[in-house]
């Protein structure tokens, strides 16, 4: 695990404290050993049973509040919920807006016969289901991903597709969607290799307690095989 503005590019380490792998019958695994070094973090799990695991690190939810004070309208940033944020605020705050963010990371690993138990989705939040199994995405084939927010088909998720040598190669031939009615994203990775796919949905929440607005995202890393 490392956290860069490059693509597969060690510059400084993430926390894999929180990794877990979700086995094909369901069942949560944390991983054998987990060490964090100077430029990345790495954790070992043996896969040995059959079928298709999930390895993923789920943060913790943040909430901030946006606020405006001050004769200058000077944009101001609290850390609190909606529900806390009246007893921290300053007297005349305007234009307050609570926003939660929330970052899944994953990847798929399948051990002899793919299986599809661990594309269940929770509800909560941004999720992503995989629609082309990952075991078979393949260069020059159409692959297809499906987003939820808390249980429901969400269309407009932004996605960033980006194969990995983004150091060996002038531009990043990044690939853009976004998601439809149905909440589904199509894409074709021309090239096999390593890829991360990065999504983020913005929108507004309605009737919830703790935030106005969600930025939220899935960063997925997966392998297109050769023909």
């Amino acid at each position: 695990m490392t956290a860069s503005h490059g693509t597969f590019v060690f510059d400084k380490p993430a926390g894999s404290d929180k990794a877990f792998v979700i086995m094909p019958d369901g069942r949560n695994e944390r991983p054998n050993f987990v060490v964090k070094g100077k430029r990345r973090s790495m954790f070992d799990f043996y896969f040995e049973e059959e079928g298709t695991h999930k390895v993923a690190i789920n943060n913790e939810p943040t909430y901030w509040t946006q606020y405006k004070a001050g004769r200058r309208d000077t944009v101001k940033w609290i850390k609190a919920t909606k529900a806390e944020r009246d007893a921290l605020l300053p007297e005349k705050s305007r234009d307050v807006v609570t926003q939660v963010g929330f970052t899944r990371a994953e990847s798929y690993i399948t051990v002899g016969k793919p299986t599809d138990s661990v594309f269940k989705i929770e509800g909560k939040l941004l999720e992503m289901k995989p629609v082309t199994h990952p075991s078979d995405i393949v260069e020059g084939e159409p692959v297809t991903f499906q987003f939820f927010y808390n249980g429901e088909i969400q269309k407009d998720v932004k996605a960033e597709i980006t194969r990995e040598g983004t150091l060996y190669r002038n531009h990043q031939e990044q690939i853009d969607v976004v998601s439809d009615e149905n909440g589904e994203i199509t894409f074709t990775p021309d090239v096999a290799g390593r890829y991360v796919m990065k999504a983020n949905y913005k929108g507004e929440l309605v009737d919830n307690p703790l935030a106005d607005k969600a930025s939220t995202n899935v960063h997925l890393t997966f392998e297109a095989l050769l023909q």
